[in-house]
């Protein structure tokens, strides 16, 4: 599955993930200095970012994560995800 990751328009340090078809999978929040969490949109063995683990050192690392275990693309958009 690919992923789009667009900052939130109304949230600093969050960054919306959403899929090619424009459905919400998640977010990636900057929690703190080196510590990006991956929120899943859904919590379920069917859910696609219930096997991501959860907490990356970046926003970089966390997209490398997303795209490993969904075995897809994830791509920074230059739009503002709402």
């Amino acid at each position: 599955m690919d992923v789009l990751v667009s900052p939130s328009p109304r949230e600093p340090k969050v960054w919306n993930l959403t899929d090619r078809l424009g459905r919400t999978v998640g977010q990636i929040c900057n929690t703190t200095e080196n510590r990006f969490v991956i929120i899943a949109t859904e919590i379920g063995p069917d859910a696609p970012l219930s096997k991501v683990e959860a907490v990356q050192p970046s926003l970089e690392a966390a997209m490398d994560e997303i795209a490993k275990r969904l075995k897809g693309v994830c791509q920074l958009s230059s739009r503002r995800g709402g």
